[in-house]
C-alpha cells in the first residue's frame, strides 16, 4: 500500500517527566530514610536513601538523554475503506549511539472532522528500541463511516529504565485521511446491468475489439485474424496476406451521477431519516465499487458529478490522482433536501461536454419533472436512472449492508521489520 509520511522532530524543551505511583513511593521511603538516619544518627538508612535518590537522578538523565534523541514519523496510508482495516505506522528512530529504550508507547488519538463519533486514540508499543536503529510500529483501526478524519497529536512515552519516572513528548505534527466509501460486492451480471437496454434508455458501454475502432493501418497476417480483415489489393500486391488494422475503443466510456437527497428533516429530527441515510451510503458505495471495479481495467474513462449539499463534477483519464480525487469528493459527499441535479449536468456539460453514456444513481426513482431534462440528454447521450426504491441499483451492486454506526475499533498493535522503503525515509530525514 502506497504511504505518505510526516516527519517529526521533538525537541529538548519537550520532554516531560512526571514521577509514576512507583516513584513517588520510592520518594517518600527515601525521604523517611534521610530524616530517620538524621535523627538517630544511623548511617544505614542514610545509605539507603542515597541509593534511591541515585536511582531517580538515573532515572531522570536516562529518561531525559534518550527521549531527545527519539524522532517519529508518522505514515498514513493513502487508500481507506469504511469497514476494511487499515495500518496507521510509525518510524522510530534512535539516534542515541549509546543508549537503549525499552517499553516506549505511542498512544495517537482520531477525530472525525464530521463529527461521527467522538475522538478515540489508538496505540502501539515497541519492546526495545536498540541504539542507533529504526523500528517500525503500527496500529490498526476499522472506520464504519466514510468522511475525512483527523489523526494526532501523538504521544511518545516511555517508563525506562526503572519505572519511577515517565518521560514522554508529543508530536506536533497532524494527519488528515479520507476514509473512502464501503465497497460493496458487484453483481455478477453488473456489466449487462450497464449494458442493458431498458425502457428506451440505452447503454454506457461499448465492446473493445478491433470491429469497434477507427482505421489505423495494415499489417502482416497472424494466426487468429479474421478473414474479413484480411485487404484484398494489398494482399494481391504483396503476394502475401495482409489485414486491417483498427484502433481499440475504450471498453467504458462512463459518466455517473450521483443525486444524495436527505429525506424526513426538520426542526425535531435535523439529521433525517436513518433509513434514508442508508439508503444514501448504498448509492454512494455504489458509486464508489463501480469506480474501483471500471479504473482498475485499462483503457476505460469516467466521470462524475454529485448533487448534493455541494455541486462539483470531475473527469477521471484512468490516471491514479484523478481516481483518489474522486473517491475523496464522495468519502466527503452530505445530502441536500433538495439536490441541484440541473446544475449538476451542467457542470457535467461544463467539465467534459456532452457525455455519450450518462448513468443516474440515487435513493428514489426517476422524478418527472426531470423527465424532459433525461429525454433532452437522451438525444445525444445513453443514458440509464438506477434507484434503490425500485431495486434497480442491486442490478449493479449486492444487496449487503451498509454499515453506518458511528462507532471505530482501535486494535493493539507492535514492531514491524523495517522496509527498505521506510530506511530510506529515515535516511533522507537524518541528511
Amino acid at each position: 500500500m502506497v504511504e505518505r509520511s510526516l516527519m517529526s522532530h521533538p525537541r529538548i524543551a519537550s520532554v516531560r517527566l512526571r514521577l509514576t505511583r512507583l516513584g513517588w513511593h520510592v520518594l517518600l521511603v527515601g525521604v523517611f530514610a534521610t530524616l530517620g538516619g538524621s535523627v538517630r544518627s544511623f548511617n544505614l538508612p542514610l545509605v539507603l536513601a542515597g541509593l534511591i535518590f541515585a536511582a531517580l537522578i538515573t532515572q531522570w538523565r536516562w529518561s531525559r538523554r534518550v527521549m531527545e534523541a527519539i524522532e517519529v514519523a508518522r505514515r498514513l496510508p493513502l487508500e481507506a475503506f469504511a469497514g476494511q482495516p487499515f495500518a496507521v505506522r510509525f518510524l522510530v528512530h534512535n539516534r542515541n549511539r549509546w543508549l537503549s529504550v525499552w517499553a516506549l508507547r505511542i498512544e495517537d488519538h482520531l477525530t472525525s472532522v464530521s463529527g461521527h463519533f467522538d475522538p478515540v486514540s489508538g496505540n502501539c508499543a515497541i519492546g526495545r528500541l536498540h541504539e542507533s536503529s529504526v523500528v517500525e510500529a503500527e496500529y490498526e483501526c476499522v472506520i464504519p463511516r466514510r468522511g475525512r478524519y483527523e489523526l494526532g497529536p501523538a504521544i511518545v512515552s516511555t517508563l525506562s529504565p526503572f519505572g519511577l519516572m515517565e518521560a514522554s513528548f508529543r508530536l506536533p505534527d497532524r494527519g488528515t485521511i479520507h476514509v473512502f466509501p464501503k465497497l460493496l460486492p458487484m453483481h455478477p451480471a453488473w456489466r449487462g446491468a450497464i449494458q442493458s437496454r431498458a425502457g428506451g434508455q440505452a447503454t454506457t458501454a461499448r465492446r473493445s475489439g478491433m470491429e469497434d475502432g477507427d482505421f489505423f493501418g495494415l499489417r502482416s497476417w497472424q494466426a487468429g485474424d479474421s478473414r474479413r480483415h484480411i485487404h484484398w489489393r494489398t494482399t494481391a500486391r504483396l503476394d502475401e496476406p495482409a489485414v486491417r488494422q483498427f484502433e481499440q475503443q475504450r471498453r467504458f466510456d462512463l459518466f455517473l451521477l450521483v443525486e444524495i437527497r436527505a429525506l424526513g428533516v426538520d426542526a425535531g429530527n435535523p439529521y433525517g431519516d436513518p433509513s434514508e441515510d442508508a439508503s444514501n451510503e448504498r448509492v454512494i458505495s455504489a458509486a464508489a465499487s463501480l469506480i474501483c471495479k471500471v479504473m482498475t481495467m485499462p483503457g476505460n474513462r469516467i466521470g462524475l458529478a454529485i448533487a448534493g449539499e455541494q455541486t462539483t463534477a470531475i473527469a477521471a483519464g484512468g490516471s491514479r490522482e484523478q481516481w483518489v480525487a474522486m473517491l475523496r469528493l464522495l468519502s466527503e459527499a452530505k445530502p441536500a433536501a433538495q439536490p441541484a441535479v440541473r446544475p449538476a449536468v451542467d457542470a457535467m456539460l461544463r467539465t467534459i461536454g456532452r457525455p455519450k453514456d450518462l448513468l443516474f444513481l440515487s435513493v428514489r426513482p426517476m422524478p418527472p419533472e426531470y423527465r424532459g431534462m433525461i429525454e433532452t440528454l437522451a438525444t445525444r447521450s445513453q443514458v440509464r436512472w438506477l434507484s434503490v426504491e425500485d431495486g434497480s441499483i442491486h442490478q449493479l451492486v449486492g444487496q449487503s449492508a451498509v454499515d453506518s454506526k458511528p462507532s471505530i475499533p482501535a486494535v493493539l498493535g507492535g514492531p514491524r521489520p523495517l522496509s527498505p522503503s521506510s530506511q530510506a525515509i529515515v535516511k533522507a530525514a537524518g541528511d
